[in-house]
């Protein structure tokens, strides 16, 4: 029997984890779909141009953080915002801030809380560290004050070492008060320098229909913005550092994301728990993912006398 000639092209597109980010209870202060990480542009790590290169980039409150310290080693740590930019969907930041010199460990994942931060921290806090972005509040999880007393806490874990703290977009109104917070914190910690991509996220193109995810030329602009903020380290050797919080599954039942796999010459086998979309074309010939070889009959060669 000879294996049957299967011609595919598999597309698989799987969504990230999310978070209600809810305050009190209140459905009216809960978004579905926080933590997701929306579109499948995370093939290469390239930045789009055109965008980045436009775009009015304001001035950041306090100091460009290489200007504050000797070494490269820096700790950015976020949510899916920052999780889009990791090495496991594409390594757009480390694209970028590796070649200025500096040795970057993303630790990010979706639909993660202030709270993350603090667990970031306490199993990374002594990896020898020169400065920190923190990139958290779209989830928040929690009370306001609740949000405040773990930001504290995380910037006073990072201080003296230099550290970014990020606005959110305002998708709702309830960010204006997580915002507050962010920019009460900067201002009252010597160390920190304030990045407002709440202002830079109000530009046409940069966020999605969400208004909470950017888009592949907002992620693009997320990495320059916070590259500008960092400045250019002294020291130089610039390495993408392994991150060790890539579990991107926080809410059950909900797949974390993957970049778009397309086979066209190779079989390609994915395990998923969502459906897969499987579209049967006829233009590309490959041999299905197993073969089955014909049962075999085998023969009897032995002959059995009877004695008389």
């Amino acid at each position: 029997m000879r294996a049957s000639t299967i011609r595919v092209l598999a597309l698989v597109i799987v969504l990230g984890a999310c978070s209600s980010g809810g305050f009190g209870g209140s459905s009216g202060d809960t978004l579905g779909g926080v933590g997701n990480i929306p579109g499948n542009g995370f093939s290469d790590g390239g930045l789009a141009t055109d965008l980045v290169n436009t775009i009015d980039y304001p001035e950041v409150d306090g100091p460009v953080l290489a200007e504050k310290i000797k070494g490269n080693r820096i700790i950015i740590i976020g949510d899916s915002i920052l999780a889009g930019t990791a090495s496991r969907y594409g390594g757009s930041m480390c694209s970028k801030l590796v070649p200025m010199g500096w040795r970057v460990a993303v630790e990010a994942e979706t639909g993660q809380s202030i709270n993350f931060g603090r667990k970031v921290l306490k199993a990374r806090i002594y990896d020898g560290w020169d400065a920190a972005v923190v990139f958290l509040g779209t989830n928040v999880g929690g009370r306001i004050s609740d949000f405040r007393t773990d930001l504290i806490a995380i910037v006073k874990s990072l201080a003296p070492r230099p550290t970014l703290l990020v606005t959110t977009s305002a998708f709702r109104d309830i960010q204006n008060e997580v915002n507050a917070e962010i920019r009460s914190v900067a201002a009252d910690n010597k160390s920190v320098t304030l990045l407002n991509w709440e202002e830079i996220s109000m530009t046409n193109g940069v966020l999605n229909k969400d208004r909470v995810h950017p888009t592949n030329a907002g992620r693009a602009v997320l990495v320059e913005a916070i590259s500008r903020a960092i400045g250019t380290p002294e020291t130089k050797g610039g390495k993408c550092l392994d991150s060790e919080f890539v579990d991107d599954s926080l809410e059950p039942g909900v797949i974390a994301p993957t970049t778009t796999l397309m086979t066209t010459e190779t079989t390609t086998t994915l395990m998923t728990t969502e459906p897969t979309v499987t579209d049967v074309a006829s233009t590309t010939t490959v041999a299905p993912t197993t073969t089955v070889a014909p049962t075999t009959t085998v023969a009897s060669t032995t002959t059995l006398t009877k004695t008389p």
